[in-house]
């Protein structure tokens, strides 16, 4: 059963992060309005060893409740030709917004643009790879503990992926071995270790220069960033039974860019040498009938969280304490469904008995009952 947002019913860096965040302190209309939103731009390399930085400009929303949103905050990372709107649909937040779910349980959140997208920076598209990327958010990660983003510390960081934000999550956690630079918890959506090949070729294919497309001509882009063909999203992203006509016109409106570099790293982060040394708790999230993931016909079944759970647990150790969810009648936009909603729920439940009501109930792996 849909739960209801319960708010519907019912500041400086360390010396160790010496960054500066820029603030809009205007409101934003989709801003959830029980919580506190900022804008900030946060500056990034690209490597260890890279002296050039890049802007990620993010949301951060801050709730104050004591025991969730003063201490975790969650990191929210779109997939492919997505951005921030991904995160927070502009169209019936309390339905779609995963943004509103999370604030409304009481969790605080940091919404970014990827680099490439949106309001961030757009380097040179070869140099966006997965793992760049996972390299930005070990930045992002260590400045939200650090409080030097917003000027709030957190003590708990929760990466929420989706697609390749996903994978850009999964290859941090399997490749930093510093916890203070690996979310605590990840919350894995639409992204599965194995594609159904069809529909991952159409999906190929219906990628081209984004300085062919009218929304991006004049955006003086490089070879190398691409979007997706007009009226391609639909076949590809979702299944019509399950959403509004209205929200998938939006997404064709709202669309955003990826890079080559990212596509052509993509296998980097689907391998079980990577998932199998991820050491914190995982929940994997898919939509029922995501074409990219699932096809009952070819074996490929996400029909129930225990087929999904059959499937993925092979590729992950015991510390990752596997939770599986699937999102019913949903496509590969999840949360862009109807039941987007129940899965939220879902997470934030189990980041609750992790978190407060379980806390002493761990097993020796770290893994709650």
């Amino acid at each position: 059963m849909r739960r209801l947002l319960p708010a519907l019913v019912a500041l400086l860096t360390t010396a160790a992060f010496l960054v500066v965040t820029t603030q809009n302190a205007q409101a934003d209309p989709t801003d959830p309005p029980w919580a506190t939103c900022t804008q900030r731009t946060v500056p990034v390399t690209l490597a260890p060893s890279d002296t050039t930085t890049y802007n990620i400009v993010g949301r951060l929303c801050l709730r104050s409740d004591a025991l969730r949103g003063n201490r975790t905050v969650e990191l929210m990372v779109h997939g492919f030709s997505y951005d921030h709107n991904y995160f927070n649909s502009p169209y019936e937040p309390t339905t779609y917004s995963y943004v509103y779910a999370a604030t409304s349980w009481g969790y605080s959140t940091f919404n970014i643009d990827r680099l490439g997208t949106g309001l961030s920076a757009h380097p040179n598209p070869a140099l966006l790879t997965v793992q760049s990327e996972a390299w930005t958010m070990e930045q992002l990660v260590r400045k939200l503990r650090a409080g030097a983003i917003g000027g709030h510390a957190f003590s708990t960081v929760v990466g929420i992926g989706h697609s390749l934000g996903t994978a850009i999550l999964q290859y941090e956690a399997g490749t930093v071995t510093d916890p203070v630079g690996v979310p605590d918890f990840l919350i894995l959506q639409d992204m599965l270790m194995t594609s159904y090949v069809p529909a991952a070729i159409a999906l190929n294919a219906s990628f081209y220069p984004a300085s062919s497309d009218p929304k991006f001509a004049t955006a003086g882009l490089p070879a190398g960033y691409l979007t997706t063909i007009p009226n391609t999203r639909n076949p590809n992203f979702y299944y019509p039974a399950g959403t509004d006509a209205a929200l998938i016109t939006l997404d064709e409106n709202l669309k955003q860019t990826g890079t080559s570099g990212e596509t052509s790293t993509l296998a980097s982060a689907r391998t079980p040498t990577i998932t199998r040394a991820i050491r914190v708790p995982v929940i994997i999230s898919e939509g029922e009938y995501d074409v990219l993931h699932c096809n009952e016909a070819a074996g490929l079944s996400c029909a129930t969280p225990a087929a999904i759970l059959a499937r993925e647990s092979p590729n992950f150790q015991a510390r990752a304490c596997l939770k599986t969810w699937v999102v019913q009648d949903a496509g590969h936009a999840t949360n862009w469904h109807i039941k987007a909603l129940e899965a939220y729920n879902f997470a934030h439940l189990w980041l609750d008995n992790y978190t407060i009501n379980g806390v002493n109930q761990k097993y020796a792996n770290g893994c709650l009952p």
